[in-house]
């Protein structure tokens, strides 16, 4: 299934132009109010090593068919030094339309595994070889991770960039009284459900807006927060069941591989192949119109390309795509080149989910891979690519 990577509670999905998506949210006072609330939730989730809550997600997504997705369960997070190497566990019933399914996901820094109990299912791989994508894919119930407990610094710094915010009344959420508080990440509004005492995140809602409407919309609401909890190393392992499946994933062509090579044309008809940009820094992004979390990293694939040039090559390479890539790209200001009909390149690459980066070094070996909005890997990006670059200038 193609997947749009979402960072936060996000699931899966978004569509629509971004111009026609955002939904007018008030940056007066309130965002004064917003920031200095995001500054004091920041606090108390980096505050917080571990955490054990009680979850469910409800909501839909629409891209074509209308998907109903709900799922319920208990999550134990503790954080590690970066969020890939998180230690997780999930115990979840989750609905999808009319499948019903059950199961445990489990990280410990190493290692992830997923037993589906409805497929009787065991599936494992270790953590650099995409076993991550295990339990940090946007889909229920993986989406029940609330990521910020995990995030070793700036949880919410996408929330304290904002364009705006709106305060609500106060509500309560199993008994907890919240502050509301709705954040524009355009192209989704945001709403976060605070703890008014312990100013740790309670619930959270997504909308994605197309033009027809809602695209997205899901809604995650924690109970029982136990901020305090000390998991035990059982926490985060899985018995397997006699008779089960077993499956190990290889995961992603990860950094040190050998880049596959590939041959696509611009929307203007012009050749590209990788092999041809051997001996320079390639940035490689895939991409599709329809994906909120593209749109936020395209600016930062922007900037890379007009600070260093011709000395880099940006790439933007779209996939699974039903509209005008080009159009959508000189819409928006964004110059960097770009390549259509990359699906077949995305399989070669293990795509899973976009926005999917890989950073090409001059010898033609990956540098670099990671998938999602999320501002550490803005920072891994800019730090690969400059590093790369004053190697090449020695």
């Amino acid at each position: 299934m193609k997947k749009c990577a979402l960072p936060l509670f996000l699931m899966l999905f978004a569509c629509g132009d971004p111009a026609e998506q955002q939904t007018e949210v008030q940056a007066d006072q309130s965002g004064e109010e917003g920031v200095v609330l995001f500054q004091q939730v920041t606090d108390s989730i980096l505050a917080v090593q571990s955490v054990k809550y009680d979850f469910q997600v409800e909501g839909y997504a629409v891209m074509g068919d209308t998907i109903q997705l709900s799922s319920e369960g208990t999550a134990i997070l503790s954080r590690n030094t970066v969020l890939e190497d998180s230690f997780i566990r999930l115990e979840y019933e989750a609905a999808e339309s009319d499948t019903v399914r059950s199961g445990i996901i489990v990280a410990d820094g190493e290692m992830a595994a997923h037993l589906d109990g409805l497929q009787s299912m065991y599936t494992f791989g270790m953590v650099e070889d995409d076993g991550a994508s295990l339990v940090l894919r946007n889909y229920a119930p993986q989406a029940a991770v609330v990521r910020e407990f995990l995030f070793p610094a700036e949880p919410f710094g996408a929330e304290l960039n904002a364009y705006g915010y709106s305060l609500g009344e106060q509500e309560e959420v199993d008994g907890v009284l919240c502050d509301v508080v709705t954040v524009d990440m355009s192209p989704y509004i945001s709403t976060w459900w605070i703890s008014a005492e312990t100013r740790l995140p309670m619930g959270n809602r997504i909308e994605v807006l197309g033009p027809d409407g809602s695209d997205m919309d899901f809604t995650v609401t924690l109970s029982n927060v136990d901020a305090e909890y000390i998991p035990a190393p059982e926490d985060f392992q899985i018995e397997v069941p006699e008779g089960a499946e077993e499956q190990q994933l290889f995961g992603s062509i990860s950094a040190g591989m050998d880049a596959p090579l590939w041959t696509l044309e611009t929307p203007e008809g012009d050749v590209v192949s990788l092999e041809d940009l051997r001996g320079r820094v390639v940035v490689m992004d895939f991409w599709a119109t329809w994906c909120g979390p593209c749109r936020q990293v395209m600016p930062v694939l922007q900037e890379l390309h007009e600070a260093h040039g011709e000395e880099l090559v940006v790439l933007g390479i779209n996939v699974w795509e039903q509209q005008d890539p080009a159009s959508f790209m000189a819409e928006n200001g964004f110059t960097y080149p770009i390549v259509v009909q990359g699906d077949q390149v995305a399989e070669d690459y293990i795509v899973e989910g976009i926005p999917a980066i890989y950073v090409i070094a001059p010898d033609g070996t990956v540098a670099y891979h990671a998938v999602g909005a999320d501002p550490a890997n803005e920072e891994a990006l800019r730090e690969v690519v400059g590093t790369l670059l004053s190697q090449q200038g020695n």
